[in-house]
């Protein structure tokens, strides 16, 4: 076993050209089934993030007519008793953060300029669990917790020709269906790296909306992050108890068709995961095969010579080990430095997903692991060795004499 060990990994650098060039197809697959992995997962999880925190939280609440009327943003049926509501939720084991929010309509005008879009009521101290918004500020800081003040997007800003200090004025229906009107300052502009959201959404904070609304002590929905998102059915049905069956409690999973496509894509990804490892698997097959080939006279000499056939199978099976765990060696080098930059770095989409309907992030970052490093590497190996297995077994077929003659 020693000298058909020797022996084998001489013969990988005996030919460096045919190695180099076997050798590349293993390193380009491991790195691309890397990356592959890491990007594809780091994609799922963005969207996933900029779902739970912008629309569907882990849990909410919302009063039954309101979650019939949702789209229409009617504030006649909010949540009056909101402070208790959510006193009695955060005491619910699994619940790690409960917080109001107010989302309501308006007319946005800044010198001339006008601007239809959606206005959130946060409480920006409990907010900062969900929506990190003091990481999302370029300019400026958050909204002070009752204040007349706004946190806009970059791109409302740009829309509007807005500055830090400048004066907003908003225009909306109450409540009882009267306009209301007030004046908020900029005091933050923030970058959620989703056009959608920095074009469309400004945030005041909660008691500032609700004297706008006239929702004194009200919400339209109670916003929860559980412990464990993956719980968060089985809290919501213990929420649901506590409050009886006058509201409307939804697990992120059960909110409109998002979980559906979540799934989906997840399912498509790894489809297309599996078709990668797929193709480099058929590369490197492919080439495995064809350098086998090319030594069918080799292979006959060495037969003439006395070799037996488990040790002619042995050395090819060897070399094609040495050759894979070198050649998986560097592309794994290779896709863990691709993999880790685009996790730190991303790649930017921004021309792809800017008229998406859908908040979606600009820049997509990929999920590094060493996992999915580990993975790539035995796929190369694998890979290489099982496809040494045919052209092993059928040169080990030939007889020394048809061998020397093959090609």
């Amino acid at each position: 076993m020693g000298f058909l060990s020797v022996l084998a990994f001489r013969n990988v650098f005996r030919n460096p050209r045919r190695s180099i060039l076997t050798g590349l197809t293993i390193v380009f697959g491991v790195a691309i089934v890397i990356f592959a992995q890491s990007f594809l997962e780091g994609e799922v999880k963005g969207i996933f993030d900029v779902f739970i925190q912008l629309q569907s939280g882990h849990i909410r609440v919302m009063s039954n007519d309101y979650f019939k009327h949702e789209k229409m943003l009617s504030l006649q049926y909010s949540i009056p008793d909101y402070d208790s509501i959510r006193k009695q939720i955060a005491e619910i084991p699994g619940v790690k953060i409960a917080t109001g929010r107010i989302k309501f309509g308006v007319l946005l005008e800044h010198q001339g300029l006008t601007k239809q879009t959606l206005g959130i009521g946060i409480d920006p101290v409990k907010e900062e669990g969900i929506l990190e918004l003091s990481k999302k500020i370029v300019l400026g800081r958050v909204i002070g917790a009752a204040s007349d003040e706004v946190n806009i997007g970059v791109n409302m800003a740009r829309d509007l020709r807005l500055k830090l200090n400048d004066i907003l004025t908003v225009v909306t229906q109450t409540r009882y269906g009267s306009l209301g009107a007030k004046n908020y300052k900029v005091i933050g502009i923030f970058d959620f790296d989703s056009p959608q959201v920095d074009r469309n959404i400004f945030y005041v904070p909660l008691p500032t909306a609700q004297d706008l609304l006239d929702l004194s002590g009200g919400v339209t929905e109670i916003f929860i992050m559980a412990d464990n998102p993956d719980r968060a059915r089985q809290v919501s049905k213990e929420i649901s108890v506590k409050l009886g069956d006058r509201y409307t409690v939804k697990a992120w999973q059960d909110q409109g068709v998002i979980y559906f496509y979540l799934t989906l894509i997840r399912y498509i990804y790894l489809i297309i995961y599996i078709i990668i490892i797929l193709l480099s698997a058929f590369t490197i097959l492919n080439t495995m095969f064809m350098t086998v080939l090319e030594r069918i006279r080799e292979i006959g000499m060495m037969k003439a010579l006395g070799m037996r056939n488990g040790q002619l199978i042995g050395m090819v099976l060897l070399e094609a080990l040495f050759l894979g765990a070198i050649a998986s060696t560097v592309g794994a080098l290779i896709g863990t430095f691709i993999s880790y930059y685009v996790s730190v770095h991303g790649l930017d989409f921004t021309r792809v997903v800017e008229n998406m309907e859908f908040p979606t992030p600009n820049v997509y970052y990929g999920v590094f692991s060493w996992t999915y490093v580990a993975t790539g590497f035995l796929v190369g190996v694998v890979c290489g060795v099982l496809a040494a297995v045919f052209p092993a077994l059928r040169a080990s077929k030939l007889e020394p004499t048809e061998a020397l003659h093959e090609i």
